[in-house]
């Protein structure tokens, strides 16, 4: 038996399974900076994803910057027309972690044709704002995205690090089919923000949906785990599962070992995930 809500449906769609691909740590070198260590591998770690299931994957132009679209583009050629891509666009990466949002509607604009280029599509599936610009009305910035939406190059619209304020400003402009902010057993500030989603019927994406989970900083969590008979980062995907059928975690992985023990959580029964209630 598999588990119950595996699939959900971002915006009108974009149904996606709900445990996602992130690519920002896999596809990039030290500090979200350059090309990986070895990039085939990297590939073969993606295709698997979409072996095992995987139909959503997660990446942004700043990952690199560039490079992650650029890998995930070659990853998913051979079935990227059975794959639902998102991609974030409004930050500039200026040197390994270093990092500033840019919310001008023309930067934006440019940003949205060079990922159409780097992930060779024709449209993108969902386009989220990476960061709210303190110095760009977050209105101008997804006034933008909402007129690429019009164009075609756009499909859904989505925002990052945001808060429920802003997503209440910006959807005083357009429909936004997403929120993708951090969410994890251990770190739970954006619960309350994610079933406020879910009543909107909003998907949650979660990163870093295994954040912080080891026996020293959460002993409770890894005896909880060990009792459970299962891992602290798949207690964790299992309590994101359970908590509302619009969370979707997107945690990511270059290890193959680590991609199947994520993903072995869909298969755990409903009794299983009860038991992640904490």
């Amino acid at each position: 038996m598999e588990v119950l809500n595996k699939q959900f449906i971002i915006g009108e769609t974009l149904a996606v399974n709900r445990i996602g691909l992130g690519t920002m740590r896999a596809t990039t070198g030290a500090g979200s900076w350059g090309e990986p260590a070895d990039r085939q591998a990297v590939i073969k770690v993606i295709r698997k994803a979409f072996e095992l299931g995987v139909n959503f994957f997660d990446t942004a132009d700043a990952y690199g910057p560039g490079c992650s679209e650029l890998i995930l583009a070659e990853a998913i050629e051979p079935f990227k027309k059975e794959v639902i891509v998102g991609t974030k666009g409004g930050s500039v990466k200026y040197a390994p972690g270093k990092i500033f949002a840019s919310g001008k509607p023309g930067y934006l604009k440019t940003t949205v044709e060079a990922s159409l280029r780097r992930l060779n599509l024709e449209t993108i599936d969902l386009y989220q704002l990476d960061h709210v610009d303190p110095e760009v009305p977050i209105e101008e910035s997804v006034w933008m995205l909402a007129s690429l939406k019009k164009q075609g190059k756009i499909r859904e619209i989505g925002l990052s690090n945001v808060t429920l304020d802003q997503l209440r400003l910006a959807q005083g402009i357009t429909k936004i089919a997403s929120v993708q902010n951090s969410l994890s057993i251990a770190k739970q500030t954006h619960l309350k923000f994610a079933q406020t989603c879910a009543s909107e019927n909003i998907a949650f994406i979660a990163y870093c949906p295994t954040a912080m989970i080891d026996a020293d900083k959460a002993p409770k969590y890894q005896q909880k785990a060990t009792e459970m008979g299962i891992t602290l980062p798949q207690m964790s995907l299992l309590w994101l599962l359970e908590k509302s059928s619009n969370i979707i975690p997107i945690p990511g992985t270059s290890s193959e070992k680590h991609l199947q023990e994520n993903l072995a959580v869909w298969k755990m029964v409903p009794s299983v995930m009860g038991q992640a209630a904490i």
